[in-house]
């Protein structure tokens, strides 16, 4: 895989010909310096690179389909339920205006067709398996009423609510 973003002087070479393979029931850790492409790489996997990046070369292929070609409007039947992701920065991965209990539950009525009953007790199943106390008061609390590391398990949750196939982890321990 290769990726590059349009630039005012050119194009800037990001990912320079990454190549791995992840089988059912196998950890693939990436390890790599700043800057080495390892975070564009997962963004290019789920479908959100940003718009001046370019996939100049290569194929990611996913149970029969190369992710570089399906369409955005076809990737929701993707992201999130059969490839999920926890953020590096869980502040930025958090809507500021929604509950954390509105943002777990969403991913469980897209993805999984729940009532709303259901959704909040799976919920407050998801938020006290990693972790986060009193989850009853804790669920209708927004993100700026957690610290940095209980944000970071929020994440987690809301990754694991869909129960995916794959689950990319992009440095998820930074803020615990």
């Amino acid at each position: 895989l290769r990726i590059s973003f349009r630039a005012y002087g050119g194009m800037v070479q990001a990912v320079r010909g990454v190549s791995f393979d992840l089988h059912r029931g196998e950890t693939l850790a990436i390890v790599g310096e700043s800057g080495s492409g390892k975070s564009q790489s997962i963004r290019a996997i789920m479908g959100i690179l940003a718009n001046n990046a370019v996939i100049e070369e290569g194929e990611i292929l996913y149970d029969g389909m190369d992710l570089t070609k399906v369409k955005e409007e076809d990737f929701h039947q993707i992201r999130g339920k059969r490839i999920g992701l926890i953020f590096q920065d869980p502040l930025s991965a958090l809507n500021p205006i929604m509950k954390i209990g509105q943002q777990i539950t969403e991913v469980l009525h897209l993805h999984n067709k729940m009532t709303k009953e259901e959704a909040r007790n799976r919920a407050l199943e998801l938020m006290r398996a990693v972790g986060i106390p009193d989850v009853e008061r804790r669920i209708e609390q927004y993100p700026f009423e957690f610290s940095g590391g209980m944000r970071q398990r929020i994440v987690i949750a809301i990754a694991l609510a869909a129960n995916p196939d794959i689950l990319i982890c992009d440095e998820p321990t930074t803020a615990l």
